[in-house]
C-alpha cells in the first residue's frame, strides 16, 4: 500500500524541479568594450554587437538546487489487480497527496543565436510525500452497513532526472522577456518512466546596482505533468500484484519572482521564488559558470 500511495506524489518529486530558465540575453552595453567569442558562437553575433548589445558568454554550467514543498496532487482513478488483471478501486478508495521535495541537477546550456539558448539537466531528486487514504467498503455477511478507513501513508523515494529545454529572449532598452519549454523524464522505479512538458514565460527589467549588473522579473509557469504512475509486487507465491493511478497536480499553474545577479563576466546566481496559490510553493538557487 506504501509504494502505491507514495505514487500519487511521485510525478512533481520527478519533473516539476527539472528545469530553471536562463533569463540572461542581450543588454544594452553601456561602454563595455563589445568583442565576438572565440567560438563563433552564437550565430548573428555580428548583427547585435553592431547594435551595441553586450552578449553573455555562450556556454554555461551550473547546479540548480530546488526545494518543493506542499505541493498538492489529486489521483482521479486507482486500479488494483493480480497478474495483469485490475479493476478500478476508486468507487471504494479516494486518494490525495502533498510533498517535499528536494532536487539537484547539472545543467548545461548553448546560446545558439542571440535569442535563443538550448540546454540539457540531469540530476536527483529526493521525494517525502504524505497520502491520505479514505475508503469506504460494504460489509461483507449478513452485518449491514460500510466500514470506513482513514489512514495517511507516509513514503519516502529517491530517483533520477534527465530532460533537454530551450529558452527563447526578446528584449527593448532595458526591458526583457523569455519564453522557456523544456522535456523532462524521471525514473523513480516505477515499470515506466514519468514524461513531462514544462513551459513558463518571465518579463523584467535588467540594470546595475553597487557595480553588479542583475535582473529582476515576474513569471508564470504551466507544469503538464499529469500521468499513470504504473508498478507491480511480487506477493511471494508466484502472483503479482499490480497497480495503476492516475495522478495530476490539483492546480498546475506556478507563479514566480525571482532575480539573477551577475557576480562577473563568467558567474552568476539565480535566486526564485514561485507558489501554486494552492498551499504548493517553491524555492530555486543556481549559481552558474559561463566561458
Amino acid at each position: 500500500m506504501k509504494r502505491v500511495c507514495g505514487a500519487a506524489m511521485l510525478l512533481m518529486a520527478g519533473m516539476t524541479l527539472a528545469q530553471q530558465p536562463d533569463v540572461e540575453g542581450p543588454a544594452p552595453a553601456g561602454g563595455v568594450e563589445l568583442q565576438k567569442h572565440p567560438s563563433g558562437l552564437p550565430f548573428m553575433a555580428d548583427e547585435a554587437l553592431k547594435r551595441g548589445y553586450e552578449l553573455p558568454l555562450p556556454f554555461g554550467t551550473g547546479l540548480i538546487l530546488t526545494a518543493l514543498k506542499d505541493r498538492e496532487i489529486d489521483v482521479s482513478d486507482l486500479r488494483v489487480g493480480i497478474d495483469g488483471n485490475s479493476q478500478s478501486v476508486s468507487q471504494f478508495a479516494t486518494l490525495g497527496s502533498k510533498s517535499d521535495v528536494f532536487n539537484a541537477n547539472f545543467r548545461f546550456d548553448t546560446w545558439i543565436l542571440p535569442f535563443l539558448n538550448v540546454y540539457a539537466i540531469a540530476g536527483y531528486v529526493h521525494n517525502e510525500s504524505e497520502t491520505s487514504v479514505h475508503a469506504e467498503i460494504p460489509r461483507l455477511g449478513p452485518i449491514p452497513g460500510t466500514l470506513v478507513l482513514d489512514k495517511t501513508v507516509n513514503t519516502s523515494l529517491d530517483g533520477m532526472v534527465g530532460g533537454l529545454g530551450t529558452t527563447l529572449a526578446a528584449g527593448y532598452k532595458n526591458f526583457f522577456m523569455v519564453a522557456d519549454f523544456s522535456y523532462i523524464r524521471s525514473d523513480m522505479g516505477f515499470d515506466d518512466a514519468f514524461t513531462a512538458k514544462i513551459g513558463s514565460v518571465r518579463a523584467g527589467w535588467q540594470g546595475k546596482a553597487w557595480e553588479r549588473a542583475f535582473q529582476v522579473w515576474l513569471g508564470v509557469g504551466n507544469w503538464d505533468t499529469a500521468a499513470t504512475a504504473k508498478g507491480h509486487v511480487d506477493v511471494g507465491d508466484g502472483r503479482t500484484l499490480t497497480f495503476e493511478a492516475d495522478q495530476h497536480p490539483n492546480t498546475q499553474w506556478i507563479y514566480d519572482i525571482g532575480t539573477n545577479v551577475m557576480l562577473s563576466k563568467r558567474w552568476q546566481v539565480i535566486f526564485d521564488f514561485g507558489a501554486d496559490f494552492d498551499g504548493g510553493y517553491t524555492l530555486v538557487l543556481g549559481p552558474t559558470w559561463r566561458f
